[in-house]
C-alpha cells in the first residue's frame, strides 16, 4: 500500500510507529505540495494501523499529560487510521492496482 500524504502527517505516523518490531521505515517520494508517497509493506501496514489504532482509542490522563496534545494526537491519528481502514475496506481481490491512499487536507483553489 502506498501512503500519500502531506511530510508533516508522514513524521507523526512515523513517531508513533517508530518503536513497533514490524516497521520498516520506507524511502519517500516527492509529490507536488508538500506530499509525500511511502510505499508499506504488509507488515509495516499492520504496524501503522496497530499503532495508530492504539493512540486513536487510548486516552492518556495523568498529571504530566497536555490535554490539548493528547487531542491533537488522536485527531491526526484517527484520520489516517480512518482513511486507511476506508480505502482498504474497499479492497476485494489480490490482484489488481496497488492500493494507494491519499490524505490531502488543503483547501482547494478556486479555478
Amino acid at each position: 500500500m502506498t501512503l500519500v500524504c502531506h511530510r508533516d502527517a508522514w513524521e507523526f505516523v512515523a513517531a508513533q510507529v517508530g518503536n513497533q518490531a514490524h516497521f520498516r521505515t520506507p524511502a519517500l517520494e516527492e509529490r507536488e505540495g508538500g506530499l509525500v508517497a511511502a510505499v508499506l509493506s504488509d507488515r509495516s501496514l499492520v504496524a501503522v494501523l496497530l499503532s495508530l489504532y492504539r493512540v486513536a482509542e487510548t486516552r492518556r490522563h495523568g498529571e504530566d499529560v497536555d490535554e490539548l496534545v493528547t487531542y491533537a494526537d488522536w485527531a491526526m491519528a484517527s484520520q489516517v487510521y480512518d482513511a486507511t481502514a476506508r480505502v482498504l475496506r474497499r479492497t476485494f481481490s489480490d490482484e489488481g492496482d496497488p492500493v494507494v491512499v491519499t490524505i490531502d487536507s488543503r483547501v482547494p483553489v478556486p479555478r
